[in-house]
């Protein structure tokens, strides 16, 4: 058993959400969650937490929890278990913040206490911290791709009902590495706000969106994953059609929402998507972010 470990999880867009119809496509990007965990001398055992994330203490500690359970592991007497976490990732907006910290957790605590290496372990962290965002909270349905586009890297495709990764793989070349997230200005979507019947009722339209995603028409499958949320939340489509207007390959809603997203090509339209959308909407940021590979730790 070691003394410290350190774990990173990143952030994800959504390709296709899986809440209509349980399968789904996510894409990793490379926003950061890093958690740190320590054991540490003191005279009752006990699980610390240090974390700037909202609302995040029921998460680390169910997953922390959970992990030591599935581990058969115990904190060893006068020892206490301390986790850091530190997150760039944006709450509440769809760019799978809450995935990144139980997937990290997850992954530090088997670090730590795991008789195996955690890299070969990695099915068993995606289910185990999807189980656990479930538990807490922080997730209707565990979000398997959004995990596993986290942990994993590249491009994602899911049964979330079934914790089961159906295709992960580079992103084509040809679709860009550059992605652009407009945050809109003091808006945030809770996932306690959501009703999953409400996503139910656009299974077919949400199968057709994976369709044309695994066939590699990602600007289609954004596109229509977005119509879906926007009819559910009211989204305005606009910043969509700006950022393929400008050159975009896809863009869409992520997650949630109210975030979207766009891929660039290259640097040249990834400049006139920022652009085009500070100039149409007025108080928002614009966050800039590349595409993980397969593979990236």
């Amino acid at each position: 058993m070691r003394s410290k470990a350190t774990a990173v999880s990143r952030s994800a867009i959504t390709v296709v959400s899986a809440f209509a119809s349980g399968k789904g496509a996510t894409i990793g990007i490379d926003i950061p969650c890093t958690v740190r965990a320590e054991l540490y001398r003191t005279e009752n055992s006990k699980i610390g937490i240090r974390s700037e994330v909202a609302d995040g203490s029921r998460l680390v500690s169910t997953s922390a929890e959970n992990s030591l359970k599935y581990l058969h592991a115990k904190l060893p007497k006068g020892l206490g278990l301390a986790l850091s976490i530190d997150s760039k990732i944006p709450t509440a907006i769809g760019l799978k913040s809450s995935s990144a910290v139980s997937v990290a957790v997850t992954k530090a605590i088997f670090d730590l206490f795991s008789k195996s290496k955690a890299s070969d372990s990695l099915q068993e962290i995606l289910k185990l911290s999807c189980k656990s965002s479930i538990q807490s909270g922080a997730s209707l349905t565990g979000a398997f791709d959004d995990a596993a586009a986290g942990l994993l890297g590249g491009l994602v495709f899911s049964d979330n009902l079934k914790f089961r990764l159906l295709r992960h793989e580079i992103l084509p070349d040809e679709i860009g590495t550059i992605v652009k997230i407009l945050v809109p200005a003091n808006k945030k979507k809770l996932t306690s706000s959501l009703n999953l019947d409400n996503y139910y009722k656009f299974n077919k339209e949400s199968r057709e969106a994976l369709d044309y995603a695994h066939r590699g028409i990602f600007v289609q499958a954004m596109l229509v994953n977005s119509i879906i949320h926007s009819i559910i939340h009211r989204y305005s489509l606009q910043p969509i059609i700006s950022a393929i207007s400008e050159g975009s390959s896809a863009s869409g809603i992520t997650g949630k929402g109210p975030a979207v997203a766009a891929i660039c090509p290259n640097g040249k339209i990834s400049r006139r998507v920022e652009s085009r959308w500070i100039e149409e909407n007025k108080g928002c940021g614009v966050i800039t972010a590349s595409v993980t590979k397969p593979g990236m730790r």
